[in-house]
């Protein structure tokens, strides 16, 4: 079983094409056999994405910090209450095999950059992240990684770990070819 960490926004009334991109990628979490890990909330594109694993009968597991347990997922199969955002982030990068980035704000930009650090720190070359950018969200973010490289700052192998998906079709995709290396 692939266990997928999902790192993404909170908040309602985001575009629907994102909200379109989460669900289906809940659904492939489902229908292959694999187990979601996110945040556990019942909001935003957490809920999206919760919502549609549960219907094509996937194991979700919420990694909910308490001051948030009762906003917890009511479809979560299990959840792991954390004391804060640190602790949240750390749990789900020893929980997950591949790291799945959607459209979010600080919170999802702070989860990428531990998951980023959590797996070239520690040559985990076997855990992967995929970045989805759906209408250029993350392009900027993308250049300075690349500018980061060019001036040195960091080896350009490092890179390695990441795809960057640009629409859904790209997402469920890199998902696939993902899938035979766990």
């Amino acid at each position: 079983t692939m266990r997928i960490a999902v790192y993404c926004s909170s908040r309602d009334n985001l575009p629907s094409q994102w909200r379109e991109s989460a669900s289906a990628v809940g659904r492939w979490i489902g229908e292959n056999g694999s187990e979601l890990v996110y945040g556990g909330v019942d909001l935003g594109l957490m809920h999206t994405v919760a919502d549609a694993t549960r219907t094509a009968g996937g194991r979700i597991t919420g990694v909910v910090p308490l001051r948030r347990a009762d906003m917890a997922f009511a479809g979560n199969d299990v959840n792991i209450p954390t004391a804060e955002l640190t602790d949240r982030k750390n749990v789900m990068q020893l929980l997950a095999d591949v790291f799945v980035v959607l459209p979010g704000g600080y919170g999802t930009l702070d989860e990428f950059a531990s998951a980023f650090a959590y797996i070239n720190f520690g040559s985990l070359n076997h855990k992967q992240i995929v970045l989805f950018n759906p209408d250029g969200l993350f392009d900027h973010l993308v250049a300075q990684l690349n500018v980061m490289v060019e001036r040195g700052l960091m080896s350009a192998s490092l890179i390695d770990s990441l795809t960057v998906a640009r629409d859904t079709d790209e997402l469920l995709s890199a998902l696939d070819n993902l899938k035979p290396t766990i």
